[in-house]
């Protein structure tokens, strides 16, 4: 093991600022270090030292499973170069150390929190601790990930951070915005249960000069809330990264950990038209949530609301192709328009999707209008058009990840004027809307849909891999710098943390919508 992308080296070495050599979260701590900001003295293990014992976790993994791919790292021999290398950095340092992931993933945010840390590690246990961390990337939650991201298993190197571990007096994050505003989440002791999203901690703001925050400042004192906030504001200066994890040990302020965290510029208050309030609008996203996407753009808005409320689609069993399925099905949905609209086929067709696209609009009142005024339509021929397209949505291959629906924004409109209102704390800016499901555990996700609201106790990084096809986030606890967070931030899911409606969502699904800038949640009335 001589070539040099294998070579162990400090934090101190000009080579470790280097992704390919340390790792994001080890090159970003010596880059800090180097800078001269208060990095604890380390090493890093390279990413390289990894990529023999994950290649032979994915040959297992297929026929084993993750506990066989982890096993398979634990029981990987290290090169006697390596431990002996391991072995003199670590006589230069007080033990027990804390051996950290240092993935050439973790620069990204949606990667946060997914890899572990071993710590109270003494110099004969960093090689077998190392191997612990390398095993995680085939922890469940992270397979999720990587099939969320759609990556394979196994397939980013990881390298390690050891250093010595600190017992701290307090420990916490602090993030600087996009206005230059810092924002200090802190405990007493270790941050480990805050950034894991299990307590809520205390929380200050520098902005211009001003300090505000009294139970922060009142668990830490002014001048260490102070030097917390101004030393995040000399790290994004100097490093562009304006995330940080920091410690106080004895008096002392400790960096454990630098990140670019994506910036959500604070959106302007939502501007709603005030048509929407007209509870018709209310049935009708109603209707473009029963059915969505393009599917249900195309065969089923365009005339749906001629139809009575309670209409229910005919059992449909298949007699071709889904190609076959779906041009019968536009045929059948033409017809309909035009029973709907009075007009000939491509003229309703057309008046149909303009009246959409305008009903998507600030001034939606012209399209409730004309829709509340279609013409009655064949109910048999709309009960098998129905059952038709529920056939063809569950036959839908979607993309991992949609994205907005189209109809989202006016679902969130209409909510905002006519739900129920609950307020909350901002975590991840930005407005969603949709279907609001409670979680108890990330073990029980086979009720959640995509585009969903996920709703939980607190903000658990083992929910993360569903953020990457949610709406929205929002927790009855929690603080807005836990991993999951992060994680949000990195995918624009806005999220809202310590609003009151576990009560309501756990009774079952109800539509709802947040806006993270503001804090707010709305969801339909009963």
């Amino acid at each position: 093991m001589t070539a040099d992308r294998f070579r162990v080296r400090g934090l101190d070495d000009p080579t470790a600022v280097e992704v390919a050599v340390s790792g994001a979260k080890g090159a970003g701590l010596a880059r800090a270090h180097a800078a001269g900001f208060p990095v604890l003295d380390g090493f890093v293990i390279p990413p390289a030292c990894s990529e023999e014992a994950l290649g032979r976790a994915v040959e297992v993994f297929d026929s084993r499973g993750t506990g066989g791919a982890r096993m398979a790292i634990i029981g990987h021999q290290l090169p006697d170069s390596l431990i002996e290398e391991v072995e003199r950095f670590a006589s230069g340092l007080q033990p027990p150390f804390i051996v950290r992931s240092s993935s050439v993933l973790e620069g990204g945010g949606e990667w946060s929190g997914a890899f572990t840390s071993v710590p109270e590690i003494e110099p004969s246990e960093i090689g077998q601790a190392a191997k612990s961390v390398w095993a995680t990337s085939f922890a469940i939650e992270v397979l999720e990930r990587f099939e969320a991201a759609e990556m394979a298993p196994g397939s980013a190197p990881m390298g390690v951070v050891v250093q010595p571990e600190v017992q701290p007096d307090f420990g916490g994050a602090a993030i600087v915005d996009a206005a230059g505003a810092v924002t200090v989440n802190a405990v007493k002791g270790s941050p480990r249960d805050l950034m894991a999203g299990w307590v809520p901690g205390v929380r200050a703001v520098f902005e211009r000069g001003i300090l505000r925050g009294a139970e922060c400042v009142e668990l830490m004192g002014e001048d260490q809330t102070r030097a917390i906030a101004e030393l995040a504001l000399r790290v994004t200066d100097a490093l562009g990264s304006n995330l940080i994890e920091w410690a106080i040990v004895e008096g002392a302020l400790i960096l454990l950990q630098v990140q670019r965290s994506a910036v959500h510029e604070v959106e302007e208050a939502m501007v709603v038209p005030a048509a929407l309030a007209h509870p018709f609008a209310l049935e009708f996203v109603q209707l473009a949530q029963r059915y969505p996407g393009s599917l249900g753009d195309e065969l089923v808005l365009g005339w749906l609301s001629a139809a009575p409320a309670e209409l229910e689609a005919a059992a449909y069993i298949p007699t071709g192709d889904r190609n076959a399925v779906l041009e019968e099905a536009r045929e059948i949905a033409a017809t309909l328009t035009a029973q709907a609209w009075g007009k000939p086929v491509q003229q309703a067709l057309a008046q149909a999707e303009l009246v959409l696209r305008r009903m998507r609009s600030d001034r939606p009142n012209e399209s409730i209008d004309a829709l509340r005024e279609l013409q009655s339509v064949d109910l048999a021929l709309a009960q098998k058009l129905l059952g038709m397209v529920e056939y063809l949505m569950s036959t839908d291959v979607a993309p991992p990840r949609r994205g907005m629906g189209r109809w989202e924004p006016v679902l969130a409109g209409v909510l905002a004027l006519q739900g129920d209102v609950y307020e909350g704390e901002s975590s991840v800016g930005g407005v969603g809307a949709g279907r609001m499901v409670w979680l108890d555990s990330s073990k029980q996700t086979g009720h959640v849909q995509p585009r969903d609201i996920i709703v939980t106790q607190y903000p658990l990084q083992n929910f993360s891999p569903l953020l990457w096809d949610a709406a929205g986030f929002v927790t009855v606890g929690g603080a807005p710098t836990a991993h999951l967070f992060e994680v949000a931030r990195s995918l624009t899911v806005p999220a809202v943390i310590n609003c009151p409606i576990a009560h309501i969502v756990k009774a079952g699904p109800r539509l709802g919508m947040l806006d993270g800038d503001a804090g707010r949640v709305a969801v339909a009335k009963d």
